[in-house]
């Protein structure tokens, strides 16, 4: 009987065991569906934050400004909006910026994420930033105050204080701070945005090489001038450095100096390279002479090391049967020597013909009947070769230029100096002719 009731109640245990053991599981897999729903809806409103990509911007090139909501106090936000827009105004004029306003990109970010509509700081600005693509973000804050004018009296005034921050690193590339009046607005917006523009690198490109030099994409629009000078780089691909982000890396591989401006392009030479420069490599300089001069001295360093690491390399000067030069150098080799030699040709020339010519005139060297033509002969001839050699002159003399940016030309190749010294006496004039050998 007992043995009955006992098996009875293990019946009873087991039943509960597995209704409990069931719920157990039934909540656990509910849970977990939950927990990974979660999961996927929270990873795709990133990756859609991600790839969710603005656009107002102009792609031609120029650095791409955000400008955000200047932060006012002790004035109405109608006002701030009002000056917002003449700042606005005043950098896109230095031709240097394509800029975005509030107006532009608040339309656009209420429809993607509202809760950074009428953003003024910096953080809520780099997110707005990266969706729009910019380059930089330009927050500021504005305050009015009253001061006294000239004549001692009282009127308002504004102190806008500004802060440039770029929009991958967070690093701030300019501040500044600058007070007006109403009248004194549009002036002083004015000069703030060329110091935004002398203090923010500036980007172009080379859009032409020549053996002479290159040909690149900023002039004097964007403040360029003679003697200025550019960092070259050149795009290199992720696999070179290492990473898996898609952002352009760009290599520093040369400095060149500016010969010649014209208003939307420059002349220039390369001064030192460890690289040799094509078209469509990237160019980069400042406005700011402070600035560009540590960006010089940095990027100097920076080719002296690379130059540095780079296996050293021992030329041999062999017989073409066992080296060959390389092509490029033979040529201009070659267009060096014949041009030499028809400038030397053509500066004896006229050496000789002045001479005969001073002699004819002087009356040293006598003259009659059809000999009296002679001396016309040797003026006419001194003026003919006169202009050969001169014109033979430039040609070296770019050729010249053209070696020594390349890297051929060396002391040896030099072009010999002369001179004409005239020595007056009592019954005429002595020419003294000097080569140097």
């Amino acid at each position: 009987m007992s043995y009955y009731y006992l098996l009875s109640h293990l019946k009873l245990l087991l039943s509960a065991f597995k209704l409990k053991a069931f719920t157990i599981s039934l909540s656990s897999i509910f849970f977990t569906s939950l927990v990974c729903a979660q999961s996927g809806i929270y990873q795709n409103n990133t990756m859609d934050f991600e790839h969710t990509k603005l656009s107002g911007f102009s792609d031609d090139g120029r650095v791409k400004v955000l400008l955000l909501n200047l932060l006012p106090s002790g004035m109405t936000e109608t006002a701030a909006q009002e000056i917002a827009k003449a700042l606005q105004l005043n950098i896109y004029n230095t031709n240097h910026f394509t800029v975005v306003g509030p107006e532009e990109w608040n339309i656009q970010i209420k429809d993607s994420d509202p809760t950074l509509a009428d953003c003024h700081d910096i953080a809520c600005g780099v997110m707005i930033g990266k969706l729009f693509r910019a380059d930089k973000v330009l927050v500021g804050t504005i305050h009015s105050e009253i001061m006294l004018n000239e004549k001692g009296k009282e009127e308002p005034s504004f102190i806008l204080s500004v802060r440039l921050v770029d929009a991958r690193t967070n690093i701030t590339n300019f501040s500044d701070e600058v007070q007006f009046t109403d009248l004194q607005m549009h002036d002083e917006l004015f000069r703030l945005a060329a110091r935004i523009s002398d203090n923010t690198l500036m980007v172009g490109n080379i859009v032409d090489k020549k053996q002479s030099g290159i040909t690149v994409n900023l002039g004097r629009a964007q403040g360029i001038k003679a003697g200025q000078r550019f960092v070259i780089s050149r795009r290199i691909s992720n696999n070179e450095t290492g990473e898996g982000t898609t952002e352009k890396i760009y290599k520093n591989i040369a400095l060149a100096e500016v010969v010649q401006v014209s208003d939307l392009s420059s002349q220039a030479v390369i001064i030192q390279k460890i690289s040799s420069v094509s078209r469509g490599d990237q160019i980069q300089t400042y406005v700011d002479t402070e600035k560009l001069n540590r960006f010089i001295m940095q990027t100097r360093k920076e080719l002296d090391t690379q130059k540095r690491l780079q296996p050293k390399k021992r030329v041999f000067r062999l017989g073409p049967s066992v080296a060959e030069e390389s092509k490029d150098y033979v040529l201009w080799l070659n267009r060096y020597n014949q041009t030499k030699a028809e400038h030397d040709r053509w500066m004896y020339t006229t050496a000789g013909a002045g001479a005969a010519t001073l002699l004819f005139l002087s009356g040293i060297i006598k003259t009659s009947g059809i000999l009296e033509v002679l001396p016309w002969i040797a003026g006419a001839g001194t003026v003919y070769s006169g202009i050969r050699f001169f014109r033979y002159r430039d040609m070296l003399n770019e050729i010249s230029t053209e070696g020594r940016s390349q890297g051929y030309f060396s002391s040896s190749l030099t072009e010999k100096d002369f001179e004409l010294k005239w020595i007056p006496f009592q019954k005429g004039l002595q020419v003294a002719f000097i080569k140097h050998f």
